[in-house]
């Protein structure tokens, strides 16, 4: 469960670097997490990205989310560091649109919207 998983965080000697981000969610009723269409975790942030998601030099397609405790700010960072990003594509300043879906206690979609 989360509370462990943040209590583990904490404690863990083998996981002090990530001690300092812990407060950041810690108390939260939800935890933010990036799954992927095959519900593979690809970030608890802001504590842990997945490996499924690390970037080499071998990487063609990038995903960037951005999470923050503001969504404007947060959309703000978002589009900033999309655009900066784009220039460097193979097809320079082209993205491939998301859905970001925001989902509560129940598990039920409340609120969805495409980004960028």
């Amino acid at each position: 469960d989360g509370a462990s998983l943040m209590e583990c965080y904490e404690t863990d000697a083998a996981c002090k670097h990530l001690k300092p981000y812990v407060p950041i969610i810690k108390n939260s009723p939800l935890y933010p997490v990036v799954l992927d269409s095959e519900e593979t975790v690809m970030s608890l942030p802001p504590i842990i990205n997945g490996s499924k998601s690390r970037i080499t030099l071998d990487t063609k397609n990038v995903f960037i989310e951005c999470t923050a405790t503001d969504l404007t700010k947060a959309n703000i960072v978002l589009d900033t560091v999309v655009a900066m990003f784009s220039e460097y594509a193979a097809n320079p300043f082209s993205v491939e649109p998301v859905t970001v879906n925001y989902v509560n206690e129940s598990q039920e979609v409340v609120n969805s919207y495409v980004s960028p």
